[in-house]
């Protein structure tokens, strides 16, 4: 690892070299890990500036995620009991000095874990619910969703999977100096599998549109996307409604090579009037952390994520990417 960074430095350096400015600071790349919106808000954040034509840019994103949710009503049942690791591969090309074209593919693997106990002290030492994961078995996987009677999900074993492949482009509308203002579009394709919990189970294109505004040694940026749900079949006999995903993200330098990033990543609900909360309820997170360059085109993000809505968004999420752009 430690020589295919120096490697990746070395390449990067001759980038430089050959006149390859710096990119743009990214916000945190890293979609909201509760299984249901993994598969069906395929949503990460992304910088407005798309870099000069011939840009390549590899990404990894990792992240690892603490989930229980118990909840029940007439008209559907919720059990969530696990701990999600999710891993994706992402390339991107800018074709020209207004468009980059790019490819997604995620996986990721649930099982019953070791950070219950963690988790459960410290929700306690904070004063935060823990939603009644004190009642349940430590270190347990359940991944149940049913609706009316009918079985939409029910595992209850560690399982992993591909998840749906994500083809993705942006459009470079202006450009003013540092200012920067993109339109955002996105198509996932069924690749993965719904009957594991970790597909859509349809194609769910997107547009969208993403800004940055740097303010000297403080750079913000802003994401929003909206999701047709009409093709996927998941939640079935459940209706999933279309979905707006945002996210409103403020980096500070604190070095040229080290910035501080608080980031709000959110989306409204996925479905609606099925009294079970992580169902009906809107997503919120708050993500903190730093981000690193350790050479000329490279980025290292390090982040901690938090909900803020309860119940649709994993109750704690540790996240890891590493960004090559040359």
């Amino acid at each position: 690892m430690v020589i295919a960074l120096v490697l990746c430095c070395l390449a990067s350096a001759v980038a430089a070299l050959a006149g390859q400015p710096v990119p743009a600071g990214q916000p945190f790349m890293v979609p909201n890990q509760s299984p249901l919106a993994l598969s069906l808000v395929p949503f990460t954040p992304t910088a407005a500036a798309l870099g000069p034509q011939g840009a390549n840019r590899f990404t990894l994103v990792s992240a690892y995620s603490s989930i229980f949710v118990q909840q029940s009503s007439r008209a559907a049942n919720l059990d969530l009991d696990m701990e999600l690791g999710y891993l994706s591969l992402g390339y991107a090309y800018t074709l020209h000095p207004r468009v980059r074209l790019g490819l997604e593919l995620p996986a990721a693997f649930y099982w019953g874990g070791f950070m219950d106990g963690f988790i459960e002290s410290y929700h306690q030492a904070l004063g935060l619910p823990n939603g009644g994961r004190e009642n349940a078995p430590q270190n347990q996987v359940r991944y149940d969703l049913s609706s009316r009677g009918k079985r939409i999900v029910s595992q209850d074993g560690s399982t992993q999977a591909v998840g749906d492949l994500r083809l993705k482009g942006a459009w470079l509308l202006w450009q003013g100096g540092g200012p920067a203002l993109s339109l955002l579009g996105q198509v996932s394709l069924p690749t993965g599998d719904p009957d594991k919990g970790l597909g859509a189970g349809g194609t769910i294109p997107a547009l969208g549109l993403s800004g940055d505004l740097p303010l000297g040694r403080w750079a913000l940026n802003a994401n929003v996307m909206y999701f047709y749900l009409g093709d996927t079949s998941l939640l079935e006999p459940l209706q999933a409604d279309n979905v707006w995903a945002g996210s409103l993200s403020l980096g500070w330098a604190w070095t040229d090579s080290l910035t501080l990033r608080g980031q709000l990543n959110g989306a409204t609900a996925l479905v609606e009037g099925t009294g079970v909360e992580g169902l009906d309820n809107a997503i919120l997170q708050l993500l903190l952390g730093a981000q690193w360059a350790p050479c000329h085109g490279q980025l290292i993000s390090l982040a901690f994520a938090e909900d803020l809505i309860y119940y649709t968004s994993p109750d704690f999420t540790l996240s890891l990417s590493w960004g090559w752009s040359f």
